[in-house]
């Protein structure tokens, strides 16, 4: 029975050994080296930091405020339809049809703003992730200078470690520290950055 190894355990591990073994001798061998090593869950800081919570908190109430505009919209075309029917007898041919075509295109309409508004979501969640993303790469950053680390590794690319080397909350704290919220401007959906 063969054990299966994950060719991400190869890498770390040729990583790893790459840098105890050899890099002294890039150095010189007068001197010592010492690794600091930190493992980071990234995962985790973006599920708890607060400029996450806030971006989620602003993208939901946008979408929450989007979702009632159009059931507000589609009330009122169901509205003007029944009372279209109930007019149906009263207007001539031409003039029902004249109606109905005009339902039809208000109907077409709001499904247009409904794919463009999905859209700009799209746009917003993606604009609103990357600055997010940078903010966190900024803080991870900021404790590896602060503290010294030598390499850091993330959290999913490590199969067991000792829970000193977990950094996790540092950097948590730190990004905390710099950038607790995160404006969202009305426009930016729109503009398509």
């Amino acid at each position: 029975m063969g054990y299966l190894i994950s060719p991400k355990f190869y890498t770390i591990a040729w990583i790893c050994c790459s840098t105890f073994l050899f890099g002294s001798v890039a150095i010189g061998e007068t001197q010592n080296r010492t690794i600091k090593l930190g493992v980071v869950d990234l995962n985790d800081i973006t599920r708890k930091s607060l400029m996450s919570k806030d971006i989620a908190r602003q993208i939901d109430s946008k979408r929450k405020a989007f979702r009632d505009e159009i059931k507000n919209e589609e009330e009122k075309l169901r509205a003007d339809n029944d009372e279209l029917q109930k007019q149906r007898v009263l207007l001539s041919p031409e003039a029902l049809q004249d109606k109905f075509r005009a339902l039809q295109q208000r109907q077409t309409a709001l499904q247009r703003k409904v794919q463009q508004r999905n859209q700009e979501f799209i746009r917003l969640r993606s604009f609103a992730t990357r600055e997010f993303e940078k903010e966190r790469a900024k803080a991870v950053m900021d404790v590896t200078k602060k503290h010294k680390f030598t390499l850091v590794i993330r959290q999913r690319e490590v199969v067991v470690r000792a829970d000193f080397l977990d950094i996790t909350g540092l950097v948590l704290e730190t990004l905390n520290k710099r950038k607790s919220k995160f404006n969202i401007s009305d426009d930016l959906a729109k503009s398509g950055k």
